[in-house]
């Protein structure tokens, strides 16, 4: 029994040893991609010396914590006489679930089919127009469907899905921004024909908006964007106090001749700034301006676009407003050290 054992072992170091590359894919898989987003703290060093001032060391990013829009479902209750009237049209058992209390818990995606479906029905019902509790009730529903709409977006388990960083399933930001451009269509579509009025649903309708939540919750994006926009943002703030001590400095280029230092600028600004440094933040704002767009043609009535894009992001109320400010003011820095030493850039390199 005992001769056993050494050809034992020898087994299990083999297996062990076979299992060990697998593991180690596993845990390296785990942390995702670690490659910045934005410029780093290397990008900002070879500034401040191209510039001739002391760097600075870029610090944690603390971020606030943003108020996300809620909106709240009304409280509307179809009395059971007149909710008699509807039975014509097919909505005795949703409202009657309504009803219930059990009818308020649903999950999101479920509550926002479910007062879309009762709405539909409502809007159908057009021999009870000149009732007025008929008239409250298509209201009451109409804001319903919108918050239900708000509280996918905000709430709900795709919603936060869509915020971790825990591992980056794409390479980089603009591959993360293209695929979720791709999969946010049919959500996009979905919830513009659930806010307008639209026919309800069928099963299979239904089935094809879950799965397409899932995919778009996959991405990530709004985590990965969200920091890269902190990031940049963090960024721009050291960056453009290090330009604007250089330029109130003057020793660049006294009195508009360049010094060696400063025939360097141009060298950077066409090299450096342009195939390293541009890359980086155009990804950036391509990526914001394209979320931007996609959810702007939501046509919402109870929060405004922009803090729905705000919420979706997590960002704080100006935020965007701020990146773009920042972005412009090192770009004209930029324009200003090179125009002090009479060293026009071409448009291209400083405007793309």
């Amino acid at each position: 029994m005992h001769q056993k054992h050494p050809g034992w072992c020898w087994r299990a170091c083999a297996i062990l040893f076979r299992l060990i590359p697998l593991l180690a894919v596993f845990l390296i898989g785990c942390q995702g991609p670690t490659h910045s987003l934005s410029p780093d703290q290397d990008d900002l060093d070879r500034i401040a010396a191209i510039l001739n001032q002391p760097t600075e060391q870029l610090g944690k990013i603390t971020t606030t914590e943003p108020d996300r829009p809620v909106v709240e479902l009304s409280e509307t209750r179809i009395r059971f006489g007149d909710a008699l009237e509807l039975g014509e049209c097919g909505l005795l058992p949703l409202i009657a679930e309504r009803n219930s209390s059990l009818g308020r818990q649903k999950q999101e995606s479920t509550r926002l089919v479910y007062e879309w479906k009762v709405q539909a029905g409502l809007n159908a019902c057009h021999s009870l127009q000149e009732f007025q509790w008929y008239q409250e009730a298509v209201q009451s529903k109409t804001q319903d469907v919108e918050a239900s709409v708000i509280a996918l977006l905000m709430q709900s388990e795709e919603a936060q899905r869509l915020q971790s960083k825990l591992s980056r399933p794409f390479a980089g930001l603009n591959e993360s921004s293209q695929a979720y451009a791709q999969r946010s269509q049919p959500i996009v579509r979905t919830l513009s024909h659930a806010l307008t009025g639209a026919s309800a649903p069928s099963s299979r309708d239904v089935t094809e908006f879950e799965n397409a939540l899932h995919h778009w919750s996959q991405t990530q994006h709004h985590g990965t964007l969200r920091q890269a926009i902190t990031e940049t943002l963090a960024w721009l703030t050291v960056a453009n106090r290090i330009q604007s001590r250089a330029i109130k400095a003057n020793r660049l280029c006294p009195m508009g001749t360049p010094t060696s230092e400063g025939q360097m600028i141009k060298t950077f600004v066409e090299n450096y700034f342009r195939n390293h440094l541009q890359p980086k933040w155009s990804a950036v704002m391509r990526s914001l301006d394209r979320l931007e767009h996609q959810w702007k043609q939501l046509p919402l009535t109870l929060i405004t676009n922009e803090a729905l894009i705000d919420g979706l992001l997590e960002l704080p109320s100006g935020t965007r407003h701020q990146l773009r400010m920042l972005l412009s003011t090192h770009i004209q820095q930029w324009q200003t050290m090179l125009q002090d030493c009479d060293l026009a850039p071409r448009a291209e390199t400083m405007n793309s």
